[in-house]
């Protein structure tokens, strides 16, 4: 049995997060196992779910601490447990070291994956893009803008963002199962998949929400997800009157089934690498509304908007009340599928690696 060994800041439910574990559901397990160093775990992360399936996971120290107690752990781990491939996921160049960790600890192929078009901090992250020419073996992205961002004039492959599509094809005895189970059966509903960081941009999103409450008294907006922003929203949130209006989920397990209550998707970020809550969304034939700021690799079907983030919050709450118009719900799985984003394709993929 082969073994790949993925290095992550942590397993909580995020994108880079769910993209690996896509994956790895998917795989032959029998030939191919995914173990992973994280730098936390913390309550409700996949490390029991990665257990269960028979990966390891391995806590190392924190590289802001500990930056060269990390470096030797990465190095021993993968020495003593004999891992030959060791991919590093990230959205800026600062991890590039942990690759060099590998190297020393043995490993003969040493790949970069960037799942971002942006980040804080950005001339720490120039410099140590310098070291993608030598350090890793293989360069990936998910899209080009990330791709780009990464590596510079350096080349790349593109590794789409994947996800179980038939997981989220539409299905209308399960929408209107959970709409009711949420009280939502004569609301709009309106949604959000992401962590509460700066680049995801709820501020604007709840900000324009207002707007379109004034116009539809029962529009409803599910932001589901966490992060250290959440604190700030809630008190934007109150501040604006809008307790009874915005739910916070918290991490959920049952996404698909959230996306299935939906009527828009809502997603005004301000950098992406390749959001696969987008894909999800279009998976389950919703129509979303985006920031012009995310990669138009993104839309595969024509449910898709995109809006400058510099148009006003009147007119995103305008845009986003006219797609809230009744439409017809439709099966996507043959549009997602053909543009790349099957995960059981992908698996087979990465199983042979």
């Amino acid at each position: 049995m082969k073994r790949i060994l993925h290095i992550v800041g942590g397993m909580y439910p995020g994108g880079l997060e769910n993209f690996i574990m896509n994956i790895y559901r998917n795989l032959d397990r029998e030939q191919v196992q995914f173990d992973v160093v994280v730098h936390s775990i913390r309550e409700g992360d996949y490390t029991k779910e990665i257990e269960s399936l028979g990966g390891k996971v391995y806590l190392a120290p924190r590289k802001s601490k500990h930056p060269l107690k990390n470096f030797l752990e990465i190095k021993r781990i993968v020495k003593e447990n004999g891992y030959s491939t060791v991919i590093r996921h990230s959205d800026n160049a600062f991890p590039v070291l942990d690759l060099l960790a590998a190297k020393m600890g043995g490993a003969t192929r040493r790949i970069y994956q960037s799942h971002s078009s942006n980040s804080s901090h950005v001339m720490l992250h120039r410099f140590f893009r310098c070291f993608m020419g030598w350090i890793p073996t293989d360069r990936f992205a998910c899209s080009d803008n990330a791709g780009k961002w990464m590596y510079g004039k350096r080349d790349y492959r593109i590794v789409k963002n994947a996800i179980d599509i038939k997981t989220y094809s539409f299905n209308e005895e399960k929408r209107n199962f959970v709409r009711a189970a949420w009280n939502m059966e004569d609301k709009i509903v309106y949604s959000h998949v992401g962590i509460y960081m700066p680049a995801k941009n709820h501020e604007f999103l709840i900000s324009f929400f207002s707007e379109i409450v004034k116009k539809q008294d029962n529009a409803r907006l599910f932001l589901i997800g966490e992060g250290d922003l959440r604190p700030a929203m809630e008190e934007q949130i109150k501040s604006l009157g809008l307790q009874e209006k915005v739910i916070l989920t918290g991490i959920r397990q049952d996404v698909p089934d959230l996306l299935q209550m939906t009527d828009v998707f809502l997603f005004p970020s301000i950098y992406e690498g390749l959001p696969l809550s987008v894909i999800e969304a279009q998976s389950v034939g919703l129509k979303c509304l985006l920031s012009d700021r995310i990669t138009k690799e993104v839309v595969v079907t024509d449910l898709v908007e995109q809006m400058p983030l510099e148009e006003s919050k009147e007119a995103w709450a305008e845009k986003a009340v006219m797609l809230s118009a009744p439409y017809k719900r439709r099966d996507t799985y043959a549009e997602v599928a053909k543009a790349g984003y099957d995960v059981s394709a992908l698996a087979k993929w990465y199983g042979d690696l």
